[in-house]
């Protein structure tokens, strides 16, 4: 069949398949998995220094254990092996949970989509950061909300502006569905919500009734600063999404998801009409490797590698980048965001920088409303020292071309004007 063809079932769609889009960071892989291009662009954890006969070897111990069993269907609440590790894991962020308080998803991914289906009709309003994680957005979109963005800055969530935001959604009668917030190490910003803005965050909720979504991926992988607790310790009635994706590998495709029980009851059986259960077989695979390895010794590798990269392009924007542009400065995660005059359009400019074998994400992708467009992210976690210095100076070159070609172009139209 052709790839490409009059599409005869348009008035068969739904009309939310008219909101489904194409993920931006998606649509950039054959061209960042070209082997010229350094791709500052997709949050590829870093698995090379993963060993695989560890997998290999939980793998064949699966199979001599359980048999045929691991290849049968599993219950839609998770693998109780592996729920186990996984209640070891939050305990270390001070989130105690019994194993009825949470499920395991498909990644967190599938989670933000079951929450969607859960709670969202055409036109709630949902909360979101401004900029907010794309997968969300993507996510959510498709049950059609009214995205009320709420801005960031250097300390995360500005909790002043969503104050503002609840009272004029109050004095209009309208009860948002839920916040959704990556509080730790923000994709794609960087930025940690600060201590008294966690707090007073849970106040605002608990004053407005509002649900809290909490999506912590990075939460483990902090380089520096003090530990934060995340708002499901302070708060046992946040609703909250982990994965393996970033401290072990996004190809398994598992994460969890807690809630209170009224919450997380619906939510299974969103997740069974969707997929049944998550993979069994897999499941125990990683119930296998945790019983033979420890996840913590890796997590601290990871953190070491993360935190020379995260450095490494720091210091190379400092070396190369112009003074007009600004970034944030991340203690942990993947990412960091960078503001480049107001003049320049990443989405714009990604050709230029394809052509000089350097990709990054455009800012206007992480914006419900499309701002952002003077944005872009950078992903520091997959390129090593040496590309993410190349990469650096590459992309200096393109936005440095940018900001000579406005002024020269400003320059000749103020002449001609005179």
């Amino acid at each position: 069949m052709p790839r490409y063809q009059l599409d005869k079932w348009t008035d068969l769609y739904a009309n939310r398949a008219s909101l489904l889009r194409s993920s931006a960071i998606r649509d950039l892989l054959s061209v960042t998995e070209r082997e010229d291009i350094i791709s500052l662009a997709g949050g590829n954890p870093y698995t090379k220094d993963f060993k695989m006969n560890k997998i290999v070897e939980a793998t064949t111990e699966t199979m001599l254990s359980h048999g045929n069993a691991a290849l049968q269907y599993g219950s839609s609440e998770g693998q109780v092996g592996l729920k186990k590790h996984i209640r070891a894991l939050m305990a270390t962020e001070n989130i105690m949970v019994d194993g009825e308080d949470f499920i395991v998803t498909g990644g967190s991914q599938q989670g933000l989509d079951i929450l969607g289906k859960v709670f969202i009709e055409p036109g709630d309003v949902v909360l979101m950061e401004a900029p907010s994680y794309l997968g969300a957005l993507s996510a959510f979109a498709g049950y059609e909300p009214r995205i009320v963005s709420i801005p960031l800055d250097e300390h995360g969530l500005v909790v002043s502006e969503l104050e503002e935001r609840l009272e004029e959604l109050a004095a209009e009668g309208i009860k948002p569905k839920f916040l959704y917030t990556v509080p730790n190490f923000h994709n794609p910003a960087g930025v940690t919500m600060s201590l008294e803005r966690r707090h007073r965050v849970i106040e605002l909720s608990q004053a407005h009734q509002l649900l809290l979504i909490e999506d912590n991926p990075y939460g483990r992988l902090r380089f520096e600063g003090d530990d934060l607790p995340s708002l499901r310790e302070l708060d046992e009635n946040v609703v909250y999404l982990s994965t393996f994706s970033k401290i072990l590998s996004p190809g398994i495709r598992l994460g969890w998801l807690a809630a209170p029980h009224p919450i997380l009851e619906k939510i299974i059986f969103a997740k069974q009409a969707a997929d049944l259960c998550s993979p069994t077989f897999t499941q125990r695979i990683v119930d296998e490797f945790f019983k033979q390895n420890d996840l913590e010794d890796y997590i601290a590798q990871l953190v070491q590698t993360y935190r020379r990269r995260r450095d490494a392009m720091l210091e190379s924007l400092d070396e190369f980048f112009p003074d007009e542009a600004e970034w944030t400065r991340p203690e942990g995660g993947f990412f960091l965001w960078v503001k480049l005059p107001e003049f320049i359009d990443t989405t714009e400019m990604l050709a230029d920088a394809i052509s000089q074998k350097v990709a990054f994400i455009p800012g206007r992708a992480f914006f419900a409303d499309g701002r952002g467009a003077n944005f872009m992210r950078l992903a520091f976690c997959f390129p090593n020292e040496e590309e993410i210095h190349e990469g650096i100076r590459r992309l200096s070159d393109v936005v440095k071309d940018q900001i000579t070609l406005y002024h020269s172009v400003a320059g000749n139209l103020k002449l001609k004007s005179e």
